[in-house]
């Protein structure tokens, strides 16, 4: 039985399958992104926990499979906007064999770096700031990073 549906590839409503491949792709390409969002916001949460940023809001998330670049926003905060940038421990650092005193938690985010300022302005030229060092760093290239606003 036919359906009736408008949209962008269909913008006269007319009988066809309801099983459009092109609207259907469209949608999960649209779930997709938004469940690869919420992951990216949920690690940026989990990093942030870690260093006792409990109550900061989330403005930018910027990840790689190794790094993170967290912009914030903490009103009650010394600086209101801040940029932290983590990374996970690498093997050699989580080795078993370590002493305790020296081995990391494998998937546990490591605070490298931060930066803050009173103005939202500011915010881009610190997250540019966090890649730099992370290039720097030798611990990303550019074409690695996905951004989340």
């Amino acid at each position: 039985m036919p359906h009736y549906q408008t949209c962008r590839r269909h913008p006269k409503a007319g009988p066809f399958l309801i099983e459009c491949y092109g609207c259907k792709r469209e949608l999960f390409d649209i779930q997709a992104r938004n469940e690869a969002e919420a992951a990216q916001r949920k690690t940026a949460r989990n990093a942030l926990t870690l260093i006792g940023s409990v109550t900061a809001e989330i403005l930018e998330v910027t990840a790689t499979d190794t790094t993170l670049i967290v912009a914030t926003q903490q009103p009650n905060a010394y600086f209101q906007y801040g940029v932290d940038v983590f990374r996970l421990p690498t093997a050699e650092e989580t080795d078993p064999e370590l002493a305790d005193d020296y081995r990391l938690n494998p998937g546990q985010w490591l605070l490298i770096w931060q930066a803050g300022d009173h103005d939202l302005a500011t915010v881009p030229d610190m997250v540019q700031d966090g890649r730099k060092f992370l290039g720097d760093m030798r611990l990303i290239d550019d074409s690695e990073l996905v951004k989340t606003a």
